[in-house]
């Protein structure tokens, strides 16, 4: 067997694709952050997108997002068992019930969405609350557009075509610089959220493509809806890991609600401080942790699915010890020189350095959270794997309370830095319920990873 042949090779070559690629998205986000806050700052008007920001996002993280890593297993499982034709019918059914799921719910957001921004923007002025309902229903135009990639990159990802699905996220951070550059003296804040609408499209237009290549059916057949609704075996396979994901980031998500609701009732400019402080160290994750977790699912998946349990127990101990020593050196940093880095990304324009001070102080608490969500990540990714799904939803419910609890009485004394504590905690939390429900119910996964 050659090298280039071998899981560990195939896991490593997959990781480094990833992380290289999710480097330049982040750069290109980084830099689109630098612009926002050099025509922004910590402003109403930033206050109002990153509100009405939050929840259309949530929706595409919990509902599609969370869709890839129960969808791929499925799809390999059935492409090694039943064939190809199996797969590509199993993936039209997904598109349809995908689209299904995410509809009903943007039309949903359509009726409560002034409610719940009501809520978010508690400390919001009538003027403010109004820009924001403004642009979270242009944001809605995401969710469709979401739910169609999330099917399709699934598809590209089992097939271990990692490349184009981590690159094209790009798209969006090109795009709002550019009419950032040449479009806000006209159009202001509205730009921002006509990039995420104009990125999504592009992006899913592009996987439709990729998917085309590779022989699957994009315009969804007669035979996929009728699938859809008889719900066939293979089907039942995929959303029965699905609900279970949804419900674990759903309980993530809820408490990145709380957490956005907490910093708006703390003043103008604390939902910015939050999202600022925040930034690096989500960047952070997205390389050394996403990344790593999104190439190991389909490694994971297939020796799973061939009962290779020695070679899963390596794989596993490999992408934990290496990913966590990695984010451990990279959070000291982060700590070490908070002030540094916030001044060289964002101190500009409106950015002044009082802005500064509060957003390294929020920062250096959210690097904390490097190593632990980063492990959580990759033990997500197996739980998917090994068709444990359901753990994730008790975990959950303990992540939630924990950062409940946290957004609650920490902000007491640790003012906005509070809340970033708070998400480190629920990580953590999560983390450990995970960890331990899954030694539970497969221990011949740990015995050796933890002897």
């Amino acid at each position: 067997m050659s090298p280039a042949s071998t899981p560990h090779w195939r896991l490593f070559q997959s990781a480094a694709t990833v992380g290289l690629l999710t480097v330049l998205v982040k750069i290109a986000a980084a830099v689109r952050v630098i612009v926002t806050a050099h025509y922004f700052g910590a402003s109403d008007d930033l206050d109002a997108f990153l509100t009405a920001f939050l929840i259309p996002s949530i929706l595409v993280e919990t509902a599609t997002a969370t869709f890839t890593p129960s969808f791929v297993p499925a799809l390999i499982r059935v492409r090694d068992r039943q064939g190809e034709p199996a797969a590509h019918d199993l993936a039209q059914a997904g598109t349809v019930t995908m689209l299904a799921a995410v509809l009903p719910v943007a039309a949903l957001m359509l009726i409560g969405g002034p409610s719940l921004l009501a809520w978010l923007g508690s400390g919001f002025s009538p003027a403010k609350l109004h820009t924001t309902g403004v642009l979270f229903f242009w944001m809605l135009l995401w969710l469709p557009f979401g739910a169609l990639s999330a099917t399709w990159r699934s598809v590209l990802n089992s097939h271990n075509r990692v490349a184009l699905a981590a690159c094209l996220p790009l798209l969006t951070p090109v795009i709002s610089v550019l009419l950032l550059s040449f479009s806000s003296s006209h159009w202001g804040i509205r730009v921002l959220p006509a990039a995420v609408v104009a990125g999504a499209i592009i992006e899913a237009a592009m996987l439709a493509a990729a998917v085309h290549r590779l022989g699957y059916r994009v315009f969804l057949s007669p035979r996929a809806f009728r699938a859809s609704m008889t719900f066939t075996p293979e089907l039942r396979l995929a959303w029965g890991q699905y609900g279970p994901q949804l419900a674990g980031a759903a309980s993530l998500a809820v408490a990145g609600l709380i957490d956005q609701a907490v910093a708006g009732s703390l003043g103008s400019g604390s939902v910015s401080a939050l999202s600022f402080g925040t930034r690096v160290s989500s960047v952070m994750i997205a390389i050394g942790g996403s990344a790593v977790a999104t190439a190991v699912l389909p490694e994971f998946s297939r020796l799973s699915s061939t009962g290779q349990w020695a070679a899963l127990r390596r794989a596993v101990r490999l992408t934990l010890l290496g990913t966590t020593a990695v984010m451990v050196a990279v959070a000291v940093g982060g700590i070490l020189f908070a002030v540094p880095i916030v001044r060289l990304i964002y101190e500009r324009g409106a950015f002044d350095a009082q802005s500064t001070e509060v957003v390294a102080s929020i920062q250096r608490l959210a690097f904390l959270n490097l190593p632990g969500a980063a492990a959580l990540g990759i033990i997500q990714r197996l739980t998917a794997a090994v068709s444990s799904a359901s753990l994730l939803i008790r975990a959950g419910v303990a992540a939630l309370l924990v950062n409940t609890v946290g957004d609650f009485l920490l902000p007491r004394w640790l003012g906005i830095g509070g809340i970033a504590l708070a998400s480190v905690l629920a990580h953590l939390a999560f983390l450990i319920a995970l960890t331990t429900l899954l030694y539970i119910r497969e221990p011949r996964l740990f015995r050796r990873i933890l002897s």
